[in-house]
């Protein structure tokens, strides 16, 4: 996970922010129940900040629709690196620097299902991270 910005955003510029400061920030996440934000929870709590104590302003129900939110304005998010790492390239969104947990995937597949060519890459790709 990653935690994102615009460009100038006061945040992008500082060489690390610590946990207490995310109660300043104007949030937009993903929906209740998704992975991310449930991770984001937990490591708030492991922090001691409430995440009822954050000013979220915005949910939205995909990765892409909080990117192109947080894009556009003064907001700030906790996305995956997947979602960000070509828009952070392209200095469309900045990383600000705290520590965040990893999170881990599992793969789950029925043993007895055909393993197409597509499902055998994506098996690669999931290994190999």
């Amino acid at each position: 996970m990653w935690l994102s910005c615009p460009p100038g955003h006061p945040w992008s510029e500082k060489k690390r922010i610590n946990p207490k400061d995310l109660l300043n920030g104007k949030w937009i996440l993903r929906e209740q129940g998704s992975g991310t934000r449930s991770a984001f929870i937990a490591m708030l709590q492991k922090n001691g900040v409430n995440f009822d104590d954050l000013q979220v302003e915005l949910t939205l129900p995909s990765n892409e629709a909080v990117r192109s939110a947080v894009m556009t304005g003064s907001y700030v998010t906790v996305v995956s690196e997947l979602v960000v790492s070509s828009h952070l390239q392209a200095g469309l969104l900045s990383k600000v620097n705290i520590d965040l947990p990893t999170r881990s995937f599992f793969l789950l597949r029925h043993k007895e299902r055909y393993k197409t060519k597509a499902s055998i890459a994506l098996e690669q790709i999931i290994n190999d991270r």
